[in-house]
């Protein structure tokens, strides 16, 4: 499994639940070469702990875009609360799963 160093949470109400941003060097630490894919995505809530209620996986996309600042996520609001509102996580990336752990 694949897995960035912690990443600095952007969240907003404004941002698609179902869409991550990251940058293209944080996408590589993912193996993710290309803009987009689609993905599970999988928040946990703690890190080597138990999965939130998504964990079996929300379709989602994963892009990986300049505009972002290098080790920086923006992902939902929603998103975040269900994983308890951390300012740090980490993604890992195995077999079109992406799961969020905070840091």
């Amino acid at each position: 499994m694949k897995m960035t160093s912690p990443l600095t949470v952007i969240s907003d109400y404004s941002f698609d639940e179902a869409t991550i941003n990251i940058h293209p060097n944080d996408g590589f630490d993912l193996g993710l070469m290309t803009t987009s894919y689609e993905v599970k995505i999988c928040p946990v809530r703690a890190p080597g702990g138990a999965h939130s209620a998504d964990a079996v996986g929300v379709p989602g996309t994963v892009n990986l875009r300049n505009e972002c600042r290098v080790g920086t996520v923006e992902v939902s609001l929603k998103t975040v609360k269900s994983i308890g509102s951390p300012r740090k996580i980490t993604l890992s990336y195995d077999d079109g799963k992406l799961q969020l752990t905070p840091v």
